[in-house]
């Protein structure tokens, strides 16, 4: 973790990572005077003021592969000033080093790096020594109370560091360009950095420790101009949204992307009272957009009461895998926002293996929805036959309890177009003049002695939405739930239709059973939600207005 850390600041660092760089000081001459075949190092050096002789300073000469963590200094390669600041070494052996100098009464640093020293010559050095600067490394994944050491290689630069609040100290440097080495434990950051005299370089952003608990609410209060409920309704999906308009989608991202906590829901009753914690999943949560969805499973809903939505950065990252339970009749759950093929099947928390054709993700009325052309289809394979390893699957029949929702946009209504089948058992379809159909196809019971039966009875029963609230180019929400041939809920947005009901014969021939297909317009479709059971108008209409695009219905706000 820590090298791919020194990557990363290395990368933000004001330099890159350097080898030792040679230095030439306008002030460092050679000169050609020694006679005694050993080389010679002299000079001047002065205070930051420029005038000021720093007497009496601890001088080094430091040869170039020094490692101050496991080497020791020669007597001969250090020294001191005298009180006008003149420093002298003599038998320094021919190569490559740094000069260093430490005035202790003023705590001025001074690096030389890249000195080259010759056999048989002398080199003058003059310069300037300025006040220290100090390092910062700042992230998160720095882990809290790591001791280590950090070193300028090829110099005597030893500091002891220790991670303090997700921040590496380095401090007492001096200016110039360094590069340090940073040993904590057994991991080993290389870091470059040009540091100004005086100064506090700060490398990578400050950790932000969040507030242990993040709060939103959400009333179930209907919108101005709704109806209350006129029935019970219960285990209804509702999807909660965060947006730049409701919370610091910023400080959001930071808090989620340090890879713990947790987002939890409650139910508050108007006298206070909360109930446990109901499942939740995390649809999305795009940082780029600004964009967030949690779908929730409210088990029973009142419109006095308040969904409180939290994160727990304290807590261990987990979800609920029960939003849309298979007990509760839920076949197919596709959002689109995990992509388009495999289709994932969110309900059973499995696959049906998918094929698709001609399908790209757009976005939906809650993320991401797919668009289709015309002969583009999503197919959910395996799904042809029942299947004794699942719990659900996708086969009805006419006496079966059934029901969708789904939200399409057709692109024109001019002809005929398919929005979902499974062939020869049920479809939805748009029909000019008719609006929306849904087929249902029954075959015949045969009986010992009635065998052509399966001939003359089966029949299909279809029924018409009409064309009132469907517009091409528009988002349309179309919801559908049968106990019985005669007992039917049908919605086109918020609006119960009075819909028609026609039965016509049908011989009853399946040559094999098909799988469930979507497609056969050319348009969008999104939340597509199928089972087998039955959902009365409050669970249909509060369905509508909790999922449509704009003006959705409940509204979070900070707390």
């Amino acid at each position: 973790m820590l090298m791919k850390l020194g990557k990363y600041l290395t990368a933000m660092a004001v330099a890159s990572v350097v080898a030792l760089l040679g230095c030439s000081n306008g002030n460092s001459v050679a000169g050609n005077s020694a006679e005694t075949g050993s080389p010679e190092l002299a000079g001047l050096f002065v205070l930051e003021d420029g005038k000021t002789p720093a007497a009496f300073a601890r001088v080094r000469c430091v040869p170039q592969k020094f490692d101050a963590t496991r080497d020791s200094l020669p007597k001969n390669f250090i020294t001191e000033t005298d009180s006008k600041g003149h420093y002298k070494l003599d038998s320094i052996p021919e190569g490559i080093y740094s000069l260093e100098a430490y005035h202790k009464d003023s705590g001025e640093l001074l690096l030389v790096q890249g000195l080259p020293v010759y056999e048989d010559d002398s080199l003058t050095v003059n310069d300037t020594l300025h006040a220290p600067g100090t390092v910062k490394l700042m992230a998160d994944s720095l882990k809290e109370g790591t001791k280590g050491v950090a070193t300028v290689f090829g110099t005597t630069i030893l500091r002891n560091v220790t991670v303090i609040d997700g921040e590496l100290t380095i401090d007492s440097l001096p200016e110039g360009a360094l590069t340090l080495r940073i040993y904590l434990g057994a991991d080993t950051l290389l870091l470059g950095v040009t540091l100004p005299a005086g100064e506090t370089l700060e490398i990578g952003s400050k950790k932000e420790t969040p507030p242990p608990v993040t709060t939103f609410v959400a009333p179930l209060a209907l919108p101005e101009g709704q109806d209350t409920l006129n029935s019970f309704v219960s285990d209804i999906p509702l999807a909660l949204r965060l947006t730049p308009d409701n919370s610091d989608f910023d400080a959001l991202a930071k808090m989620t992307a340090q890879n713990s906590g947790r987002w939890e829901v409650v139910r508050i009753s108007p006298d206070g009272n909360r109930s446990k914690k109901i499942p939740i999943a995390n649809a999305y949560f795009d940082t780029l957009a600004k964009e967030a969805a949690f779908w929730v499973s409210v088990d029973s809903l009142n419109v006095l009461d308040s969904l409180e939505l939290s994160f727990d950065s304290t807590i261990t990252p987990a979800y609920a895998s029960d939003v849309f339970p298979t007990n509760r009749s839920y076949a197919v759950v596709w959002h689109y926002d995990s992509g388009i093929s495999p289709v994932a099947d969110a309900a059973e928390k499995s696959y049906f293996e998918g094929a698709a054709k001609n399908a790209s993700l757009v976005d939906g009325v809650v993320g991401s929805g797919i668009s289709l052309k015309s002969d583009g289809y999503v197919l959910a394979e395996n799904s042809a036959e029942k299947d004794a390893d699942r719990k659900l699957n996708l086969v009805f029949d006419t006496e079966d309890y059934f029901c969708f929702s789904l939200w399409v946009q057709l692109e024109s209504l001019g002809k005929e177009q398919t929005i979902f089948e499974k062939a020869k058992e049920y479809a939805l379809r748009y029909v000019p003049e008719k609006g929306f159909v849904v087929e249902s196809y029954h075959v015949a019971t045969e009986t010992p002695d009635t065998e052509s039966a399966i001939d003359t009875a089966s029949f299909v029963t279809s029924w018409a939405s009409g064309t009132d609230g469907i517009a091409a180019g528009k988002w349309i929400y179309v919801a559908f739930s049968r106990r019985a041939v005669s007992n039917v809920t049908f919605f086109v947005n918020a609006n119960k239709v009075k819909h028609s009901t026609e039965n016509s014969n049908w011989d009853g021939a399946r040559e094999s059973l098909q799988d469930f297909k979507v497609g056969g317009f050319t348009g969008k479709i999104d939340e597509l939600m199928l089972g087998g059971c039955f959902r009365d108008d409050s669970w249909s209409r509060l369905t509508y207005l909790n999922q449509k695009p704009s003006g959705y219905w409940p509204i979070l706000t900070g707390r």
